[in-house]
């Protein structure tokens, strides 16, 4: 993972953010989308920890600062075009993102908000842009991505307390990555089931 290439560095910006409270995490959530090497995630939990009565709250900031940030790529892309994601990014990642854009829409937008995809977020908000999805749509998948895993975040902190604090990288992502992996099983059969349970339109 990113944050690991150099853990004395990172450890001590964590703990200036952390310092910092809210305006912290709202400072690390932005620059994140930036490839900031700190992830908010590892801020929000130890500040949910000390205040588990501010921990939704903690959430929302997070939240705020990561789909802001999200918000510029998608206006860089849509200013952009094509132009920008082949600039930024490699070609197959570039097609790959297109291909799930044109096919899922917003959903693609959410799912890769919610996982933890190093610059995955970052991809599809500039891809967005470029290949001219709705705003509204875009904003309302980055806000159900990134605010369902900072709030699946908090609610696991004030699920175990003080354990929450000892959780590693892998441990932490494990749990959003099934979260996200149910997420896509459930849309998926969703598209598959919703004719045949409710009935064509025509109908």
């Amino acid at each position: 993972m990113r944050w690991a290439a150099f853990p004395g560095s990172v450890e001590l910006s964590r703990e200036l953010f952390v310092s910092l409270g809210a305006p912290g995490l709202f400072a690390v959530a932005f620059l994140e989308f930036f490839l900031f090497p700190v992830p908010p995630d590892f801020v929000l939990v130890p500040l949910a920890v000390a205040n588990p009565t501010l921990a939704f709250g903690y959430a929302a900031v997070a939240t705020a600062g990561s789909v802001l940030a999200g918000g510029l790529g998608f206006l860089v892309g849509r200013a952009g075009g094509r132009r920008v994601l082949d600039g930024r990014f490699a070609g197959d990642r570039v097609e790959r993102a297109e291909a799930y854009v044109e096919r899922h829409g917003a959903a693609t937008v959410a799912v890769g908000a919610f996982a933890p995809i190093p610059e995955g977020y970052e991809l599809l908000s500039v891809a967005s842009g470029a290949l001219g999805l709705a705003p509204r749509s875009y904003l309302a998948a980055s806000l159900a991505g990134r605010g369902g895993k900072y709030f699946l975040e908090a609610a696991v902190v004030l699920a175990l307390g003080e354990a929450a604090r000892s959780l590693g990288e892998t441990q932490l992502y494990a749990v959003l990555g099934v979260a996200a992996l149910v997420a896509v099983l459930a849309y998926l059969l969703g598209r598959r089931w919703r004719p045949t349970l409710f009935g064509s339109a025509t109908d």
